[in-house]
């Protein structure tokens, strides 16, 4: 069976599929993973559903974790002011959500895209630095504690200064910005 693409519709991947071998439970996979990919990152509605419905619980799902990422990152959603929103909005369409999500990871991979953008506000960085200090991400999106010592050290990129945070076992940081000696 060939694979369809990401720009063949859902009755034409649905035709393809269906045959002598494909069940009806195996139908009913295929049309729940194309609802998934609906909802979750703005690909084509599938056959059978109602394409508004669809879309309201989308938007709906969109603003669920703008929420989330706003209570868990206050002084990001803060520092973006009504900008924040938007960003938000526009970088979670093309982000799916992870498998268990978890506002605090998508908190931090969307700090990271606005890092990249150079659009990260620079009263952010100190937060980020904690983060990355007890957390780390895995491809899968979710978050892992770190476990011992463990050393961040990093140049801020709006103020150029260096950052440093030391976590210790137990999870307490230790978070410092050496000061820049007048010449």
């Amino acid at each position: 069976m060939a694979r369809g693409g990401p720009t063949m519709s859902s009755r034409e991947r649905l035709a393809q599929a269906e045959g002598p071998t494909m069940s009806a439970r195996e139908r009913l996979a295929l049309a729940q993973a194309e609802l998934v990919q609906a909802l979750g990152v703005g690909a084509p509605v599938p056959a059978g559903f109602d394409a508004a419905r669809v879309l309201a619980a989308a938007q709906s799902l969109i603003h669920k974790r703008r929420r989330g990422v706003e209570r868990a990152w206050p002084l990001l959603a803060s520092a973006l002011g009504a900008d924040f929103a938007l960003s938000f909005e526009h970088w979670a369409r093309t982000h799916p959500m992870a498998v268990e999500p978890d506002a605090l990871a998508e908190g931090r991979r969307f700090a990271a895209s606005l890092q990249d953008e150079g659009r990260l506000p620079s009263e952010v960085s100190g937060v980020l630095l904690d983060f990355d200090a007890r957390w780390r991400l895995i491809p899968e999106g979710e978050r892992v504690p770190r476990r011992g010592v463990w050393l961040v050290v990093r140049r801020d990129d709006t103020t150029r200064r260096i950052q440093v945070a030391l976590r210790l076992p137990g999870g307490r940081v230790w978070r410092w910005v050496p000061e820049v000696r007048a010449r």
